[in-house]
């Protein structure tokens, strides 16, 4: 399985049409949703919760941002592994949310074109924090701490004072929470824990080291055995 991640990993970044029309995606995802569907929420917003309020908006950028120094021949290591969480967690999230919706509803005429290009458009966001997991270094115990303080204090910030993203009332405010924190927890054992020994591939370099130079991963053949 990691295997065929990493071969879709290098394949976006060694074709640039590709590479560039999923960074297109993603800019689209991050304006319509930060704008469309978070923006009332932050205008209502103190400024220090806005980092917390926008989830899967803010996901998709710093996914593009993530991308974007790996194509280019970057090693940001934390970084990657603080995007890929976000992709993940919001991106499960969001399928969670919708299912359970639609388990309560049913498809709502008129609106069942929105709500599936959401769900799709967030199993895309999912697949992207597993394509980051391939380029996370591994980072550090206190940079792995560090990243899942972050994503709990989000739940504080959610749920505890009220800045969760918006529901429908097919979706309790329970079933949110609740998956909200199985995910962190979950995700955050992974981080804090597994050693991680597909990352230890080189995260991706420049081709002839050039800055700008989209980044190809290289990679060293196992030596020859003995026979």
């Amino acid at each position: 399985m990691f295997n065929l991640f990493d071969k879709i990993l290098n394949f976006i970044l060694r074709n640039p049409l590709v590479f560039w029309s999923c960074m297109a995606a993603n800019a689209v995802g991050v304006v319509w949703g930060g704008w469309v569907w978070y923006g009332p929420q932050l205008a209502a917003a103190p400024l220090w919760a806005w980092p917390f309020v926008p989830d899967c908006p803010l996901a998709a950028l710093l996914a593009t941002v993530a991308f974007l120094g790996l194509y280019y021949g970057r090693q940001w290591g934390w970084f990657n592994a603080f995007a890929a969480f976000a992709c993940v967690k919001y991106g499960l999230w969001t399928l969670a949310f919708w299912l359970r919706h639609w388990s309560g509803v049913g498809f709502v005429p008129g609106y069942w074109p929105l709500e599936a290009m959401l769900f799709v458009s967030h199993i895309g966001l999912t697949c992207e924090g597993l394509l980051l997991a391939m380029r996370i270094g591994p980072p550090g115990l206190p940079a792995r701490l560090g990243i899942v303080a972050w994503y709990a204090l989000s739940i504080l910030v959610d749920y505890g004072l009220g800045h969760h993203p918006p529901l429908t009332y097919a979706v309790p405010l329970s079933y949110a929470f609740w998956t909200a924190t199985l995910l962190t927890v979950a995700l955050g054992a992974a981080l804090a824990f597994l050693l991680f020994p597909f990352s230890a591939r080189a995260p991706g370099v420049s081709a002839g080291g050039e800055v700008g130079t989209p980044a190809i991963p290289v990679f060293t053949p196992d030596p020859p055995q003995d026979r």
